[in-house]
């Protein structure tokens, strides 16, 4: 009925986001991206002049590529750390 939305009774598939990995490691990846996303828009902000930040689409556009990096530094942690707990759940298999 709802498989329009994609929701599925179906088994789920794929990997979990951030699965096998601590929430203090979650938390101090979260922290630390919202740290990144306002250092890069304060450096736009200081970068582009201000008479050009009165235009509507040059005005958003240090919050939009600060929250672009921030997303792709959280998905480049993510798998990273994902693939450090796999490795260390194969070491402790051997």
């Amino acid at each position: 009925m709802l498989s329009w939305l994609g929701i599925t009774k179906g088994e789920e598939e794929g990997r979990p986001f951030f699965g096998d990995v601590s929430k203090r490691a979650v938390t101090l990846v979260l922290l630390t991206s919202l740290i990144l996303m306002n250092v890069v828009k304060s450096l736009f902000l200081y970068l582009i002049p201000k008479i050009y930040l009165e235009d509507v689409l040059v005005a958003v556009l240090p919050g939009i590529v600060g929250l672009l990096v921030a997303l792709v530094y959280i998905l480049v942690l993510e798998r990273i750390l994902h693939d450090q707990a796999e490795s260390r759940g194969h070491a402790d298999e051997i």
